[in-house]
């Protein structure tokens, strides 16, 4: 009864899984897709950028969590939230977001992810935004998502210097003036912001940054 995306991030690709909600998205619910992306394009596209943008720090903080952890407890965490998601009428309507890990590579880094959407039966009203929470599927202990704690420290303070500049404007050719560095390693330092953060570009990142409070 679930959408289910099962994301292989050694292939590059995910199979797409519509069961009954599938209906939601007015997706074809006889079988499966396969895509060339870990991402969901098609789905995310469908969310409201509000609760995208949490849902994507929601993950940072998830994967810079697992990372502390043993790889053999890593499997034993999800994540849970809400999001505002347009329906097969054009309106926007909170759905149920879940998504956990189902292996580990040979190399003990993060192989097959999953996520998982369908209706959202609990409809509080006092709960605001994406109300998002890591949960430990074997004790049920749940961790609410808000500080970002696991992400302190994601990026160096040199990077936390150059995307300050660059939230400010400056392009790589004064950046490498003004620190004294070369623009190649400016543009290193960028590439290296972009892959930390998960993100496409220095918009984005800059966003990202501010919303994780490095700036």
């Amino acid at each position: 009864n679930w959408v289910a995306v099962l994301s292989d991030l050694a292939s590059n690709k995910s199979y797409i899984f519509a069961g009954n909600f599938g209906r939601f998205f007015d997706m074809d619910i006889s079988g499966y897709t396969i895509i060339d992306s870990i991402w969901e394009d098609d789905i995310y596209n469908r969310i409201h950028p509000n609760d995208l943008f949490q849902r994507h720090l929601l993950e940072l903080e998830f994967f810079n969590f697992l990372k502390k952890i043993p790889p053999g407890e890593r499997l034993h965490y999800a994540t849970k939230c809400r999001i505002r998601t347009l329906n097969s009428n054009n309106n926007f309507q909170y759905i149920l977001h879940r998504s956990f890990y189902l292996k580990n590579s040979s190399e003990g880094g993060l192989w097959l992810a999953v996520c998982l959407y369908n209706y959202l039966f609990d409809k509080s009203g006092a709960i605001t935004g994406i109300d998002g929470k890591i949960v430990n599927t074997v004790t049920g202990e749940s961790i609410s998502v808000d500080t970002y704690e696991n992400c302190a420290g994601l990026l160096t303070s040199r990077e936390i210097e150059i995307l300050a500049l660059i939230s400010k404007g400056i392009i790589s050719k004064e950046i490498a003036a003004e620190l004294n560095i070369s623009i190649n390693t400016v543009n290193r330092h960028r590439q290296n912001i972009l892959e930390k953060l998960n993100v496409n570009n220095s918009i984005e990142a800059v966003r990202t940054a501010e919303a994780l409070n490095f700036l």
